[in-house]
């Protein structure tokens, strides 16, 4: 096993100062994160279908029609609607939480860009870059790729988890799960939301 970088010692006592297991942090990171480009363009493909519905009983008007499903469709028809706009709001809210950790990583004095740059291509950018790849771009070693990387994804952890969640949580403590309940919290997959 490789030796861990003073950076990584230090991302990991930070985990661990606000009450949270780094593997978990690192893992539920990794995995938020893998799913983030499937969960963006889904949610734009629901979205799609919300306006054109909303297009259609609106009779070509998409403000009558989101009007007609809000307040005088039948019951059924307005609980579904409602069900799946309020399941695109709560996607898109995860999707601006990753984005503000993002944001935050970008701003890390140490590293900052680096891991910001290695997170976006690999994860969130439309169009992906290998591993090799962005060693190439970034033109650093695979070696230190790989333990920027990790690094990277420590630090992400804590932006999400220990800052921006728990930022949220303060202004609106009855909608956002605490770190403790965030286990339990159901994450946004492409899955879960087909569902919608």
């Amino acid at each position: 096993m490789a030796k861990e970088t003073a950076a990584l010692r230090k991302h990991k006592a930070n985990i661990a100062s606000l009450g949270m297991d780094s593997d978990a942090v690192f893992h539920k990171s990794k995995l938020l994160l893998r799913s983030y480009r499937d969960v963006t363009w889904a949610i734009s493909e629901h979205l799609e279908e919300i306006r054109d519905h909303a297009y259609e009983t609106g009779g070509h008007d998409i403000d009558a029609g989101i009007r007609y499903l809000a307040e005088f469709a039948p019951d059924i028809e307005a609980e579904k609607f409602t069900e799946r706009v309020c399941c695109v709001c709560e996607t898109r809210m995860y999707i601006d939480l990753i984005d503000r950790a993002l944001v935050r990583l970008k701003d890390y004095p140490v590293y900052g860009r680096i891991y910001y740059e290695i997170l976006d291509k690999q994860y969130i950018s439309r169009f992906p870059l290998t591993e090799p790849e962005i060693s190439e771009v970034l033109n650093i070693e695979r070696s230190v790729f790989y333990t920027r990387k990790k690094e990277a994804l420590h630090l992400f952890g804590i932006c999400l988890f220990g800052y921006t969640l728990p930022e949220l949580h303060r202004l609106n403590t009855d909608k956002i799960p605490t770190i403790t309940r965030l286990s339990t919290y159901p994450l946004p997959t492409p899955k879960r939301l087909s569902r919608c």
